[in-house]
């Protein structure tokens, strides 16, 4: 015996017992449950990214409306009105008429007759001193609330109405307003609910707003060209409201000025005057078919919104932007050819059109909104003009009739759940312009066969190709240097695939649930194999793992999970290298495991044994610095001290056979015949201390025959 082998023994025991508590760790050690029947892990749950409810939020949100239960609109509850209950000023010497003196004109105050035809008199007589006066305007509420006229004309002396003049004569059927008046201020008939007809002079070049709102006996109205302004509000809620002409010199429809409009079919716009629909203008309501003229240069958002019945649609040459909005939840909307000179189509232009077929977009368009196609669930192709500098996010979510994507030839980057659910898509080709693709972009398209992403991309984000059910040819281009989490979780039909050089790393889950998957190439330039990355792969019976791995955390093979319990599968042999990450992994979790570089002549550095095969009784021997072995020999089927059996005798076999002791890892066949160090025919801890005792060179060679 050489001298103080036990203390040489003594320090690799301890460099034994450290190693053996450390080996695998949290990158290569099999999870703590290994030996028991199975482990709780929850699977990862995706979270859909945008929710109809959200989107009808974003979109909704903007409209001060209250909705009742059939989904009209009511009027929001304002400021309090003025108390009109006590009317300023004289009662005038023909009885029924307050007014008051202004300027020297006559301003009619109140009305305390019973007449439901009601006739103003050209001039009110002041019975203190029997002057009269001529009628020039009504004043502010003077007929307000009173539901016993019917009808009201008005003398040829009038120029303005004052605000609330006739609001909420509920009763009110005619009105006559002459020739002579200028303006109709706000809210004058507001809520007349019996007014069927009401004809607006030519002079007239003023109204406020909410001037007619919720006049819903109203069916038809002309504006008159001097009126250049149409003001906000001015008939919002007229849901019998079916004609409106424009004569020419109107120049500009104010916000909500024919909102919820139920009936609303056909509006006549003026040739050449208009410029302006400001928002909201005809938001919920009845248009069928809308031609606007190209004098047209400003349509602001949600200005058409909720046109469920607009069929046809003929856009302004005038238009440089589409604002936001601004066809959203026109429901029969079928076609659309936006014009040459359109360059920006703002966020949710068309969001929800579901009979939405057809979109031609022009050469010149640079920006196309997020959500903009949106549950546009008819549209079946789209061309992307090469002016374009990116697919936005979400903007052809759930478009579920969506069969063909042709990409612009500019086109950088795919933004999130920019083809989320497109159901019908069956091919992706990412075009060479494209660097980034956003997270969930593919994401739930189940009708999806095959995808080719460019060498272009150096970008992917998170659950890209996530539930992808048919999806069977993947080509993954080489400008990736990681793949994220969840890329291809859940893609079922999945039967090979090849991950490209330059990728670095594998995210967590990445093919996790892929059961039909088979065959994984991984590249020499890999490092990291995120957890779980290729959890309940049933089909996944063989893998390489390259030398490059450095880094396979929990459960990355050999697992499945079941109702978030995870059981080992006992299916797959992992392929690896000598004292690699993956020779490790396999041997942590009991995968059975191959070593590609098992060496196939023997070694010549000690302590390293070797096998001969020239004698039935297999010797390995060692002295102390030099071996001397034949050139031709191979390793036998039993290499004593080679625990673990990757070709060498070293101190990893002295680790890996104290975890075998301790039950922790299990020897394959080979693997227990080379641990018979001590020929006892057993392994056990003798079998450790003589290993340990020929690593430190105490003994020249195993295995010891026992004496006797």
């Amino acid at each position: 015996m050489k001298s103080n082998w036990k203390k040489r023994v003594a320090g690799v025991i301890a460099i034994v017992t450290l190693i053996s508590g450390t080996i695998g760790g949290s990158v290569y050690a099999a999870p703590v449950s290994v030996t028991t029947e199975s482990i709780t892990l929850e699977m990862p749950v995706y979270e859909e990214p945008l929710p109809q409810e959200t989107v009808d939020a974003m979109l909704l949100g903007t409209y001060d409306v209250v909705a009742n239960d059939n989904m009209g609109l009511v009027r929001s509850a304002g400021s309090e009105q003025e108390d009109y209950t006590t009317p300023e000023g004289t009662l005038a010497a023909e009885g029924q008429f307050y007014f008051k003196v202004v300027s020297g004109f006559a301003q009619i105050t109140g009305y305390v007759g019973d007449a439901a035809d009601v006739v103003i008199p050209e001039t009110l007589t002041n019975p203190e001193d029997g002057e009269s006066y001529e009628v020039s305007f009504i004043a502010s509420g003077a007929f307000y609330g009173n539901d016993q006229i019917t009808s009201v004309v008005m003398p040829e002396t009038l120029v303005g109405i004052g605000s609330n003049a006739f609001c909420n004569c509920s009763n009110l059927q005619q009105v006559y307003i002459p020739d002579s008046v200028a303006t109709i201020n706000t809210d004058a008939f507001c809520m007349c609910s019996s007014l069927t007809s009401i004809t607006l002079p030519s002079s007239l070049y003023y109204v406020g707003d909410e001037a007619f709102a919720y006049c819903t006996s109203l069916e038809s109205v002309t504006i008159p060209g001097g009126l250049t302004n149409i003001s906000t509000s001015m008939f919002s809620n007229c849901t019998s409201l079916k004609s409106v002409i424009l004569e020419e010199g109107v120049q500009s429809i104010g916000a909500s000025a024919f909102f919820c409009c139920a009936s609303l079919e056909t509006v006549q716009f003026p040739a050449s005057s208009l410029s302006s629909i400001l928002a909201n203008a005809f938001a919920y309501s009845g248009l069928v078919d809308l031609q606007m003229p190209d004098s047209v240069t400003n349509v602001a958002s949600g200005a058409f919104s909720n046109c469920e019945n607009l069929r046809t649609l003929t856009l302004s040459k005038g238009l440089s932007t589409l604002q936001k909005d601004t066809f959203c939840y026109c429901y029969s909307l079928e076609e659309v050819v936006i014009p040459d000179n359109i360059t920006t189509i703002k966020s949710g232009v068309f969001t929800s059109c579901t009979s939405l077929k057809s979109v031609t977009l022009p050469d010149t368009l640079t920006e196309l909104g997020i959500i903009n196609f949106y549950g546009c669930t008819s549209l079946e192709s789209i061309t992307l003009p090469d002016s374009l500098p990116e697919v936005s996010d979400s903007l052809f979510y759930n478009c579920t009739s969506l069969r063909e994507v042709n990409f612009g030839a500019n086109i950088e980057e795919i933004g999130s759940s920019s083809f989320y659910g497109c159901s019908a898509l069956t091919s992706v080709e990412i075009p060479d312009s494209v660097k980034k693709i956003g997270e969930s972009a593919f994401a739930e398209c189940t009708g999806l066969t095959s995808v080719k992403i460019s060498d272009s991309v150096t970008k992917m984000g998170k659950w890209v190709f996530y539930n992808d059910t048919a999806l069977t040819d993947v080509t993954i281009g080489s400008g990736l240097s990681q793949l994220d989490n969840y890329t291809f979780y859940r893609c079922s039909a999945l039967e090979s695939v090849t991950i490209p050089d330059n990728v670095t790393s594998l995210g967590q889950y990445i093919f996790a649930e892929c059961g039909s998957l088979s065959e994984v190439t991984l590249p020499e330039t890999l490092t990291s194999i995120g957890k779980a990355a290729f959890i309940s792969c049933p089909s996944l019976t063989e893998v390489t793992i390259p030398k490059s791995v450095t880094s396979i955390q929990d459960y990355a093979f050999g697992y499945t999970v079941e109702n978030n319990t995870t059981f080992k599968n006992n299916i797959i042999t992992i392929n690896s290298y000598s004292g690699s990450a993956g020779e490790q992994y396999a041997n942590a979790n009991e995968i059975p495991t191959t070593v590609l570089d098992a060496p196939t002549t023997t070694e010549t550095e000690p302590p390293v044994a070797t096998g001969t095969t020239n004698t039935d009784d297999t010797t390995t021997s060692g002295s102390g610095s030099d071996t001397t072995t034949s050139t031709d020999t191979v390793i036998p089927d039993i290499y004593y001290g080679d625990v673990n059996v990757d070709g060498r005798v070293d101190i990893t076999d002295a680790v890996y056979l104290s975890r075998a002791l301790a039950n922790v890892v299990t020897p394959n066949e080979n693997g227990r015949a080379n641990a018979d160090c001590y020929m006892d025919n057993s392994m056990d801890s003798t079998d450790l201390l003589t290993l340990l005792q020929f690593l430190v060179s105490n003994i020249d060679s195993i295995p010891v025959y026992p004496e006797g």
